[in-house]
């Protein structure tokens, strides 16, 4: 069965906040270049492998977010634009109703307060 507009909203809100958490991880993940050390001890080739290849799992996950959460975008943007209206949505994240609408084949969210 075909999914909601609610229910694609709720999933390309959480799916952007786990990119977003996603990328704070990649950005605190460093991994020195050793390129300038005449040498380093085996314990330190041994962290630095295991730092290369955790990196390498973030990048890996955050590109798997990041694929799932443009999927969810094209699919709610899809159907914004046939609909060719704003529409109302709950954002659950404060529980506040907002406004979305496709332009220029992207989703656009408007604050909207209802009386």
């Amino acid at each position: 069965m075909e999914k909601s507009i609610q229910e694609l909203f709720d999933e390309y809100e959480e799916k952007s906040l786990e990119v977003e958490a996603a990328k704070k991880v990649m950005d605190q993940a460093e991994v020195p270049d050793l390129s300038k050390e005449e040498y380093i001890s085996a314990e330190q080739a041994d962290e630095h492998l295991i730092a290369c290849v955790e990196r390498e799992r973030r990048e890996k996950e955050l590109e798997t977010l990041s694929q799932e959460w443009g999927e969810i975008q094209d699919a709610l943007a899809d159907k914004l634009c046939k609909i060719n209206t704003k529409v109302l949505v709950k954002d659950r994240r404060d529980e506040c109703t907002v406004l979305i609408h496709c332009e220029g084949g992207g989703i656009m969210i408007e604050d909207k307060k209802v009386d």
